[in-house]
């Protein structure tokens, strides 16, 4: 039995097809947003009392049987000439509401057979569990290749499409929590292995984008973006209640950590995810907020206490009332979020007997929230909602129950004037997922050195 705030009904709706049942729901009626305020008037609920009851009493689905996606039929545009033609598909998927409003490339036969060509998967095979939810929609290897084909993507780009949807539709990472929510979050995907520099893959300057020396990035990034609203259903206002959304979410953020930059004694994400060095993997956070953190130089007499100083200042900057910081799952075995640390800082901090483990612990305790009004009406609102027990919260409270739960990754360039943080954004575990390439990897590299020029 459902009852939902008004516009909410198509993500009601999205989360019964999910589940395989028809959109139809129980949904007897959609009360105001302002009845969900504290202390609001609840009159609504006395008016339509008799409607709640016949709901949960005698109400019964028209459609008995559960749904199935169908295969989708082709879609043929024309025009008088290729451009005109381009401009009418990209006008119909408009209408249709495909697409994330910016122009996209016609995802021809043509163009995702070639995309395919990246796979080691037939197109049929499923990735992950085989949807995208609440929607429910198929994700299988050619679902990944249309939106990567639309996205104007390369071959050589699948492999970390294909292992980035197996990490977004990861149980744990209940990205049918992320899609619907009115949260702005957008999945933050960490790249190793040598598939990075192989692809284009930016570490460095601008790793973050915008970049037309390392385009995969952003064409990844918003192949993910189409997935999770064509197939996903997070359509803004129907699908996905995100109040803000984003300039983020257009190409959501995919990098690679900067092995070559790590201090030899500083192991790669990806080993500390549990993979063996030089595996290809992906991990993923879903982030809403990032913040640039000055290090700016001259704070101290001793390059040890300059660096203190540094790692004070971003603790200071994860010390933040979010109320995201305390969900359960993000408390106890998710991750507050991301520090991105440039190859400077993580050389210096490794000459001075600094490990990842010593910066974790470091930031962890640093960045505990004080003790003060607005904290405290934070954790009663997570006591209420059974989110930590009880005896979790102290005073001065940690961001996370334990420091091996910050993601520290190094990227961003070779010197040292900037750390960065990225901020979780709504319940969900980190997740990786491994790499397979197909059997004509080394063909499909060297074609696209022939069609971008050679690598740097």
């Amino acid at each position: 039995m459902v009852f939902t705030r008004k516009g909410f009904s198509q993500v009601v709706g999205n989360a019964f097809a999910g589940l395989g049942f028809a959109p139809e729901g129980p949904v007897t009626h959609e009360f105001p947003v302002e009845m969900f305020i504290t202390g609001s008037d609840l009159t609504p609920i006395d008016e339509n009392i008799d409607r709640i009851i016949y709901g949960l009493t005698e109400w019964a689905p028209k459609t008995k049987r559960k749904s199935a996606f169908r295969a989708a039929e082709k879609v043929v545009v024309q025009g008088r000439d290729q451009l005109e033609a381009v401009a009418n598909m990209n006008r119909l998927f408009l209408r249709s509401m495909w697409g994330d409003g910016l122009p996209l490339v016609p995802p021809t036969e043509e163009q995702v057979s070639w995309i395919l060509t990246g796979s080691a998967l037939p197109r049929e095979t499923l990735v992950g569990p085989g949807k995208i939810l609440p929607r429910g929609g198929v994700c299988n290897a050619e679902t990944l290749a249309v939106a990567l084909a639309m996205a104007g993507g390369r071959p050589e780009y699948m492999p970390v499409l294909i292992a980035a949807m197996e990490a977004i539709t990861d149980p744990l990472m209940l990205h049918q929590n992320f899609q619907p929510t009115t949260n702005s979050g957008y999945p933050a995907v960490i790249v190793n292995g040598p598939i990075a520099k192989q692809i284009r893959l930016n570490s460095g300057y601008g790793c973050l984008g915008p970049d037309p020396a390392h385009p995969a990035g952003a064409t990844i990034g918003r192949a993910i973006r189409l997935l999770l609203m064509n197939v996903g259903g997070a359509i803004p206002g129907k699908g996905t209640m995100a109040i803000y959304g984003g300039p983020a979410r257009y190409t959501n953020v995919v990098f690679a950590e900067d092995e070559e930059g790590l201090p030899a004694d500083w192991v790669p994400l990806s080993v500390e995810r549990g993979f063996p060095r030089g595996t290809n993997a992906v991990t993923v956070l879903p982030v809403a907020s990032t913040v640039n953190i000055l290090n700016k130089g001259g704070m101290a007499s001793t390059a040890d206490e300059e660096l203190k100083t540094i790692l004070l200042v971003s603790a200071a900057n994860m010390s933040t009332l979010n109320g995201n910081y305390f969900s359960g799952i993000n408390y106890f075995e998710g991750s507050p979020g991301i520090m991105l640390l440039p190859r400077g800082v993580a050389s210096d901090l490794s000459r001075l007997g600094w490990s990842k483990d010593k910066v974790r612990s470091f930031l962890w305790e640093e960045s505990k929230l004080p003790d003060s009004p607005a904290l405290r009406g934070m954790m009663r609102g997570t006591l209420s909602g059974k989110q930590i027990p009880e005896a979790s919260v102290q005073y001065p409270m940690p961001i996370t129950a334990k420091p091996e739960n910050i993601i520290v990754a190094v990227a961003g360039g070779a010197q040292s004037g900037h750390n960065y943080w990225m901020q979780v954004g709504v319940t969900a575990h980190a997740t990786s997922a491994a790499m397979e390439l197909p059997a004509n990897w080394e063909e499909l590299i060297r074609k696209a050195e022939e069609a971008l020029g050679p690598l740097s």
